[in-house]
Formats: C-alpha cells, sequence, structure tokens
C-alpha cells in the first residue's frame, strides 16, 4: 500500500514540475499573429498596417524589446508598418513603477523613430495613477483622449485614431472617446481602449461612431483552467460572454483583442502564449 502511495505522489509531482515548467517555457514563447480586420469592401491593399502589443507589464515580461523591435525590422522591411500602438499596462502594481518599463518601451520608439514609423500608446489600469512627468518621459505619443490622423495606404484619406484613459479596477470610470476635429473627413475611427469592456459600457455622452476598437488587457487568461476559472478571479464581463483574444463583434463595433506580451503575478503563461499583432485594417 505505501508504494502505490508513493507512486502516486510521484505521479502528481511529475505533472506539477512538468505544468510550472511549460508555464515558464510558454511565458517566453512569443508568437506574431496576422489578422484582417474588415470594415469595409477588402479588394487591394489595406488601408492600415500595424503592429499593436499590450501588457508589457515589465516586472514579469521574459520577452526582451530587442525580440519585439527585431519584429519591428521584419515587418517594417517587408510590407512596411504604418504604425506600432502599444495597448497599455506598462507596470505591475500601481502608476507609480511606470517608470520600470522606461528603457524597454523607449528603445522600441527608438527604432520606430529611426524608421518614421508613428509610435503611440495608451495607459492601462496598472498605470492609473502614474505621475505626469514620468509618463512624459516615454518617446510614444500619448493617445489618451487624443486622436491621430494616419494615411490609408490605398488611398490617401485619413483613418481616424482615438485612445481612451484606463482609470484603474477600483471604481473605474468608463470614458468617452474624443471626437474628431471638425472639418478633417476621414474614412474609419479605430479606437485604442486597453481594456475591451468599454464596448459594452460605452458612454451616453459618446457622440461619434466607433468602427473598430484594438484592446488587451485579459491576457487571452494567461493561465487557462477548465471552467474558465482565471475569470472568476477577474471582474471583467467580455470572458463570460466567451470574447476572450482575437475578432469579435460588440454592440456593432469590430473588436479586437490581443493576449499580450507579459504577465501578471508571475512569467507563467498556460495555453495562453504571448503575442505580437500585425493587424490589417480594411475600411
Amino acid at each position: 500500500m505505501n508504494g502505490i502511495i508513493l507512486t502516486i505522489l510521484l505521479v502528481i509531482s511529475g505533472i506539477i514540475i512538468i505544468g510550472l515548467s511549460w508555464g515558464f517555457i510558454e511565458a517566453m514563447c512569443l508568437k506574431v499573429t496576422r489578422d484582417k480586420l474588415i470594415l469595409g469592401p477588402s479588394e487591394g491593399d489595406p488601408d492600415l498596417r500595424i503592429l499593436f502589443f499590450s501588457d508589457l507589464h515589465r516586472e514579469f515580461c521574459p520577452i526582451p524589446a530587442s525580440r519585439v523591435i527585431n519584429v519591428i525590422r521584419k515587418e517594417h522591411a517587408s510590407k512596411g508598418l504604418d504604425a506600432v500602438i502599444f495597448g497599455g499596462d506598462i507596470c505591475n502594481g500601481k502608476g507609480k513603477h511606470v517608470l520600470r518599463g522606461l528603457p524597454y518601451l523607449n528603445a522600441i520608439g527608438d527604432v520606430c523613430k529611426e524608421l518614421s514609423i508613428p509610435y503611440m500608446a495608451v495607459t492601462g489600469n496598472h498605470d492609473w495613477g502614474a505621475d505626469g512627468e514620468d509618463l512624459c518621459q516615454f518617446n510614444f505619443d500619448n493617445i489618451n483622449h487624443c486622436i491621430k490622423y494616419l494615411k490609408s495606404r490605398r488611398d490617401g484619406q485619413y483613418m481616424a485614431i482615438g485612445g481612451v484613459l484606463d482609470t484603474g479596477r477600483h471604481e473605474r470610470l468608463w470614458m468617452a472617446p474624443t471626437e474628431p476635429s471638425a472639418g478633417i473627413p476621414y474614412k474609419k475611427y479605430i479606437l485604442i481602449s486597453h481594456n475591451p469592456d468599454l464596448a459594452l459600457h460605452m458612454p451616453p455622452q459618446t457622440k461619434v461612431k466607433i468602427d473598430a476598437m484594438i484592446s488587451g488587457h485579459i491576457h487571452g487568461g494567461q493561465i487557462r483552467t477548465p471552467f474558465g476559472i482565471e475569470f472568476r478571479l477577474r471582474h471583467d464581463e467580455l470572458p463570460y460572454m466567451g470574447v476572450i483574444s482575437g475578432i469579435h463583434e460588440v454592440n456593432g463595433i469590430k473588436l479586437y483583442i490581443s493576449k499580450g506580451l507579459g504577465c501578471v503575478f508571475l512569467p507563467f503563461r498556460f495555453f495562453a502564449r504571448p503575442e505580437i499583432n500585425i493587424i490589417e485594417i480594411s475600411a
């Protein structure tokens, strides 16, 4: 009997060790996804080709900046990039730690400047409360409640790229997107929101039509478990609707959700590989 118990314990221990090893290795296995966000007729070239990454969580991100930079260089040399966009969550914990991500994100910004690629970002819930002077040290264009206009590579018309501020998990306020300037015609409005649940809580004062939204925040679950136990520890709503990552349509908005780069709590992922997203937008 003792031998049977010992064997069972050894098997359980082995499974735990393999699972832990898998999780730490998977957190380093970067995936580059390629998706098409279709907002209208899609013949010919897309209007925009962007590289999106989110959820750095610098303290627990085993993906070095050099790997992101290599992807940027390769993709730009291949078919060109119209923008590099960061979707928020520079750090873990509270916003007072955002400078931990400064060397990482600024290294990416230096390459974008070298290649003349617009580099934009919004902040996430973990960045809430960051000092404004700290955020000014980053070399991205902070588009929280701003709009940037990018020219379509198809016809030269403008595409509006807006961003919203994330006010943190506790007593969160859902912020309305900024209206485009009068007199500037544009084809489509693409909103960058760290939290995709905004699609469920668009403020009634929103006066602009949101054609598409690009987000992160959910990490693809980060540690996937049977019955979605990981989502019961969060306050997010879309996962309960089966909306976790990839392309979906929510309240008439084409929604794209990235699994992000880094990790919360530990550099550990399970069936939710970190990713960089190449998104072709056709309007």
